[in-house]
């Protein structure tokens, strides 16, 4: 094979492939999200098969590190992810909070409320976190759990960067029954915790690449690669986080 096309095998495709990927299931979330709360439910109810067939073909994964075993992995955990995300923002599975943050919560208390806007969803994923590291307990190729892990991570880093103040605020992007989401956020130019937030993924990754580089297309080469993909691209969503906004969003109000 060409030197070129192993290169691209091995750096190119995973990246694209994520990026893909990525992009289709943001966007139709994202897309369903301005159908509104029932549209964003039936589509849920319609995808539970989907959602069992993809934690079926992460159990047949399990032991085939080949290029489609770390693909097949790889795609069905961000399909069950995606399906959570969907159950979340559908309004379905959020939390027993769904109003603004009290105006006079601070520090641990305005965590607490911001906690129990998501409780519900945190269980029902901690739930799945569960029943995917059981499917996979004898498995060689992990690359499935360790997807579903780290689009766990990244999404919490998110949540805490928002809570703790970024400078870029996208909080048109939530559904209107979701909008109150958007007082326990603070705009401001950082926060202590987006650093760390920053370096830790950004080092993780230079790990996948590297370990994917070691393997050179051996069993396992591609799925380190995809991991690497994930959290590369998973870095870059961290810096939209800072960069200047076009404008302040009035549902968001800096913490004081």
């Amino acid at each position: 094979m060409p030197e070129l096309m192993l290169w691209a095998q091995l750096y190119l495709y995973p990246l694209l492939g994520t990026l893909g990927l990525w992009g289709l299931l943001t966007g139709g979330l994202l897309w369903l999200n301005r159908q509104g709360a029932p549209v964003a439910r039936l589509a849920l109810l319609l995808s539970m098969g989907g959602l069992a067939l993809a934690h079926q073909r992460l159990w047949v994964s399990r032991h085939d590190l080949s290029i489609w075993g770390c693909y097949e992995a790889f795609a069905a955990s961000m399909g069950i992810w995606t399906w959570h995300e969907l159950a979340f923002y559908s309004g379905l599975f959020t939390g027993p909070w769904r109003a603004n943050c009290p105006p006079t919560a601070r520090g641990w208390q305005r965590f607490g409320y911001a906690l129990l806007t998501h409780l519900y969803h945190e269980i029902a994923v901690f739930i799945d976190l569960l029943l995917l590291w059981r499917l996979t307990q004898d498995a060689t190729n992990h690359i499935g759990l360790i997807t579903f892990s780290l689009l766990w991570a990244l999404q919490h880093s998110a949540k805490l960067n928002v809570f703790f103040g970024v400078r870029n605020l996208q909080v048109s992007l939530l559904p209107n029954h979701l909008r109150y989401l958007g007082s326990f956020w603070a705009q401001r130019p950082a926060n202590a915790f987006f650093l760390p937030a920053i370096i830790i993924p950004a080092l993780l990754s230079f790990w996948f690449w590297q370990q994917a580089s070691i393997l050179n297309l051996n069993e396992g080469a591609i799925g380190m690669a995809l991991l690497a993909s994930l959290t590369t691209f998973g870095v870059f969503e961290h810096l939209l986080l800072v960069v200047p906004a076009g404008k302040s969003y009035s549902q968001v109000e800096p913490e004081s």
